[in-house]
């Protein structure tokens, strides 16, 4: 159960890593938006735009995964 611990620690700190990193993403994609409304329809935009949102939906499935193993790990196999 120690790597389970470990795991669950490291995803955990990892999320916290993830949740920083998407808000610093928005404000600066807000900072985008705010000096060229178009910034959002540029590719480079987009891209951005995507990559926040795809990290968002890594944050998601880290939940999950740490919802797993903390099932697994208090022997709640249901």
């Amino acid at each position: 159960m120690a790597k389970i611990t470990k795991l669950i620690n490291y995803l955990e700190s990892f999320d916290n890593d993830l949740k920083d990193e998407i808000y610093n993403r928005e404000c600066q994609a807000d900072d985008q938006r705010d000096k060229n409304s178009n910034w959002e329809n540029s590719e480079a935009g987009s891209d951005y735009i995507y990559k926040t949102e795809a990290l968002d939906e890594l944050r998601d499935l880290i939940f999950e995964v740490t919802d797993k193993a903390e099932k697994i790990k208090n022997k709640e196999y249901y």
